[in-house]
């Protein structure tokens, strides 16, 4: 893969995300002025644990998904493909319903004994209504990507359930239970606009029947799940595990900190995203070298558009969190800490993706088992004695930890070393020079 070839790629997929910006964080705007630190505190508590647990409700499917598609169709076998779509949607939507009564019958314990707030359990049980949407969205967007529709598989996923959260919020207004049914109409519209672009951009003509087994889906995605799980415990349990230490107030600027922090993993997202099935194919054909180039390229690419954002959020964390609203200042030192941590994983940009691509899902396992270790055992430590600022040095570490051991194992077993292959690259250049 060339870099121009990349480039071309990543030109939709990166347009795609930076429409992120506006609607996620006009999203995250609304929250925090609309509520106010106290309220933006409850809701971003409730908000964490839906998300989390919607994670369970597909289990890496989505992803697996991404990679049997790519392959199938690189392949020419567009009936495996079809198949493995309606599949993996029978699959999630099956485990999300699951998992969705669950938190809806087990609202009022939950908000009670764990987090001794017992006024969320009616939030709690709303937010139950937007996990089969949410998920049905997710096995959309995760075909749309195994198909190259990075632009569509990226708005499914990404921005526009919050774009349609800020187009409708002046119509009904803000309160925590108005946003979180509001969210769950959000998330239904969205997975049946995912649906129908899946449906339009799908090769055709598609075969009646594809003769033979189908490649598993559940056993791959539990192993590409504990990716997911990682980086689903990073954006939920700072939040809800500071929420049993601390007060509302404290939540919501730590949850406000972190959601600006992750504007980098916008574009690093973005990149992964549009790498992922390349290095599905490439590795499918065996192609070691491409595997190295486009890994190279991947990651460069990711650290060189997240580092501006980085450096804007670590030197002027008081008038970014200004912006959201009075109170919210204090979370400054927050947000520099969390800006190094996303700083070492920009670094390593698309590396854990390539981890699952190539099959390396035993040390995907465990690189994430001690990120989701550090998030939660360092979290549980620190933010008991040093509150917002102890969550942030704890996800911050953990940040880091999982993409620099991406990074270790990629080397050893992939021999890929995006820093080694780009100083190549620009020697090379600088010799043809």
């Amino acid at each position: 893969m060339s870099a121009r070839d990349l480039l071309r790629a990543a030109v939709p997929a990166l347009a795609s995300r930076l429409l992120d910006v506006p609607s996620r964080y006009g999203f995250h705007l609304l929250i925090a002025a609309g509520l106010g630190v106290v309220a933006a505190g409850d809701f971003y508590i409730v908000f964490s644990l839906m998300v989390a647990l919607a994670g369970l409700g597909r289990l890496g499917i989505d992803r697996a998904l991404t990679r049997e598609v790519a392959i199938a169709i690189a392949a020419g076998r567009v009936g495996q493909a079809h198949r493995l779509i309606r599949r993996a949607a029978a699959l999630v939507t099956l485990l999300s319903g699951a998992v969705a009564v669950t938190l809806a019958l087990a609202a009022e314990p939950l908000a009670r004994l764990a987090l001794h707030r017992p006024e969320l359990a009616g939030p709690l049980a709303l937010g139950a209504l937007a996990i089969v949407p949410q998920n049905l969205g997710a096995v959309a967007a995760g075909a749309l990507a195994g198909l190259r529709r990075v632009g569509l598989s990226q708005m499914v996923y990404s921005w526009l359930w919050p774009a349609l959260f800020c187009l409708a919020t002046p119509l009904l207004g803000l309160a925590v239970p108005t946003s979180l049914g509001l969210i769950a109409a959000c998330f239904t519209v969205t997975a049946l606009i995912g649906l129908v672009c899946l449906r339009r951009v799908f090769p055709r003509p598609v075969p009646a029947l594809f003769p033979g087994p189908l490649p598993p889906l559940l056993r791959p995605g539990l192993s590409l799940f504990t990716l997911e799980l990682a980086q689903l415990t990073l954006a939920s349990a700072p939040v809800l595990i500071l929420g049993m230490v601390a007060d509302s107030a404290a939540v919501g600027r730590f949850a406000l900190a972190w959601r600006i922090a992750l504007l980098a993993n916008i574009v690093v997202s973005g990149v992964a995203a549009m790498a992922s099935p390349r290095f599905a194919a490439l590795q499918n054909q065996g192609d070691r070298a491409g595997l190295r180039s486009a890994a190279a390229l991947a990651s460069g690419l990711g650290f060189i558009l997240a580092l501006p954002v980085l450096l804007v959020m670590l030197s002027l964390p008081v008038p970014l969190l200004g912006l959201f609203g009075p109170g919210f200042e204090a979370a400054a030192p927050v947000l520099r800490l969390l800006a190094l941590g996303q700083l070492v994983a920009a670094a390593c940009t698309a590396l854990p993706e390539l981890l699952g691509m190539a099959g390396k899902e035993t040390s995907l396992r465990r690189i994430n088992a001690v990120t989701i270790l550090l998030a939660t055992g360092g979290v549980a430590a620190l933010a008991p004695h040093w509150g917002a600022e102890g969550a942030a040095l704890a996800t911050s570490a953990a940040l880091a930890a999982g993409g620099l051991g991406a990074a270790i194992a990629a080397w050893r077993q992939l021999d890929v070393a995006p820093c080694r292959d780009l100083l190549e690259g620009v020697t090379r250049c600088w010799k043809k020079v």
